[in-house]
């Protein structure tokens, strides 16, 4: 992946969800901190490198959109050298005009011409389905509106259908990784991705920081062995993967942090026993993969993790 300019995207990208407040268009907006903060760590974070994230008109009711945008106009970087992913969520759009002018709309706020990349998730293809929603993808590209298009939270056989209709226009798959949470990992997911050629990018692989307060023992182990925090070690293994974790902060000396988890290496064995580790007595819900409404979704497996571990 690679923006306009030709620059690769970093290797830790900037997660955009609770920039200018929690909450889609349908919730409430929670933990809102004064725009000016968001403003600072988004310019820090883009002169610092970080040249890539995933957004949607929903989050924060707009705001993060907004708020990545003034950010981009007071930094010293150009929107060209930033790989932008405009996201479309079935929640945030109950219909194809809505689809249509939450892409116009993004344009508009961003004030610019394109998006990096279009993505859309395999839940809003169930319920548009792929005759109405690949022709709008394509028209995205024949009015040079996006360069790639992206997917999210899809089962192998959604991503393998992808991959065959827009080929190499399909560029990443966004999914869920972290120490605990291993659904996609053993779903097949990242394995298809990477047989496809289709960059794995990671959303909220901390878990809001509450892998790090779970204080597991081998993350303990390591974070000893290699002076590092609990969080460190977490994106260090993933970014050994060779995927893209993306992460929120609104503070200078954890994105300061995220950015030096880059700078080590671990061991052979360190990195897969990360990688084989699966808590024990946990006992996930069933996730809602090919049925709408059937079971829970991959964000509520995330968010409710601890209510599912027995003691």
């Amino acid at each position: 992946m690679k923006t306009l300019s030709n620059k690769n995207i970093s290797k830790i990208g900037i997660g955009s969800y609770g920039i200018g407040g929690r909450g889609h268009r349908d919730l409430k907006l929670t933990e809102k901190l004064d725009d000016e903060n968001y403003i600072a760590a988004l310019v820090y974070s883009l002169e610092k490198g970080m040249n890539f994230t995933e957004i949607a008109l929903g989050y924060g009711h707009g705001n993060s959109l907004a708020l990545f945008k003034q950010a981009l106009e007071r930094s010293s970087i150009d929107r060209e050298d930033i790989f932008f992913t405009h996201s479309l969520y079935t929640r945030d759009l109950p219909s194809l005009e809505v689809i249509k002018e939450d892409i116009a709309d993004f344009h508009k706020v961003m004030a610019t011409d394109y998006a990096d990349s279009t993505l859309i998730t395999q839940s809003l293809i169930m319920k548009f389905g792929e005759e109405t929603i690949y022709p709008l993808l394509h028209s995205l590209f024949d009015d040079g509106k996006t360069r790639y298009v992206s997917l999210s939270n899809a089962n192998p056989k959604g991503i393998r259908a992808f991959k065959k209709e827009f080929n190499d226009k399909f560029i990443a798959h966004e999914g869920h990784l972290s120490f605990e949470i291993r659904a996609l990992q053993d779903k097949g997911v990242f394995k298809t991705c990477d047989e496809l050629n289709v960059r794995n990018i990671i959303w909220r692989p901390l878990r809001r920081n509450q892998t790090a307060k779970q204080n597991w023992e081998l993350l303990d182990e390591l974070a000893k062995k290699y002076n590092k925090t609990h969080n460190q070690i977490v994106l260090n293994w993933i970014c050994s993967l060779r995927y893209n974790p993306m992460v929120m902060s609104a503070n200078k000396k954890h994105i300061d942090e995220n950015i030096a988890s880059t700078e080590f290496h671990m061991s052979d064995d360190d990195y897969q026993r990360m990688t084989d580790f699966r808590p024990k007595n946990y006992h996930p819900p069933k996730i809602d993969w090919e049925s709408p409404g059937v079971g829970s979704s991959i964000v509520t497996l995330i968010s409710d993790f601890e209510n599912h571990v027995s003691q």
